[in-house]
């Protein structure tokens, strides 16, 4: 976001740092919250006096949209530990029944 950050893009860095640190420790569900106040500070920022310029908002993009690979990755790793965990507790259950 370059050397010189303005007062809101230090806010939006330290947001997204935020949400990134809870989606690592799999609290996503805990980022909503934040989530919805950097959309507040997003909006804000473009309608201010001093709005972003194109490279901040590409460069925000692009660590948001790392953050939601981040995610999504996180959610199909559960998904599939899930799904095993599932089909443990049934071949089990049908071990036990024989």
């Amino acid at each position: 976001m370059g050397q010189s950050l303005s007062v809101k893009a230090e806010h939006i860095h330290e947001l997204l740092n935020y949400i990134e640190a809870l989606v690592q420790s799999n609290k996503a569900d805990e980022a909503k919250p934040i989530m919805d106040t950097l959309n507040s500070e997003l909006k804000s920022w473009c309608e201010s006096d001093t709005p972003p310029n194109t490279q901040e908002l590409e460069t925000i993009q692009a660590v948001i949209n790392a953050i939601s690979k981040q995610a999504i990755a996180a959610k199909n790793e559960s998904s599939k530990a899930i799904i095993k965990q599932k089909k443990s507790g049934k071949a089990i259950s049908a071990y036990k029944s024989v």
